[in-house]
């Protein structure tokens, strides 16, 4: 099986030796996205904001091998505080639009690169065409 590296412009660069995203046979591997905005600067204290985001960052991944959220199978969501599940799940539902929500799981951790206050990375599947 080939694997090809996915990098955009329209996301952030990764923030250590990793790739933004990994296509892997019919699949794709989003790495693990932050609040990072396009002007570099991370969202803290506003987990609805820094949610949009991060699923900004990771459509712009997925748009470079034409997928789109909705084509997302699984998703890993790491929350610094599950006091904020709620809002952050509002977000989430929202911005996930097909009949068929990703399989996932949320939990909460200490700490975050960049200190951000959320992460997410997720497994996209790729139909033939």
């Amino acid at each position: 099986m080939s694997r090809n590296r996915i990098e955009t412009k329209n996301a952030p660069m990764p923030v250590g030796p990793y790739s933004q995203g990994i296509v892997a046979g019919d699949f794709v591997f989003v790495s693990g996205q932050i609040p990072i905005m396009k002007s570099g600067v991370i969202v803290q204290n506003d987990i609805e904001k820094a949610t949009d985001i991060v699923l900004d960052n990771i459509e712009a991944i997925l748009k470079e091998e034409n997928l789109t959220l909705d084509d997302v199978i699984k998703s890993e969501v790491y929350l610094k505080d599950l006091k904020n599940f709620e809002k952050f799940n509002k977000v989430y539902e929202k911005r996930f639009t097909s009949g068929i929500k990703p399989s996932r799981v949320t939990v909460e951790v200490s700490n975050l690169p960049k200190k951000s206050e959320i992460e997410i990375s997720c497994i996209a599947y790729k139909k033939k065409k």
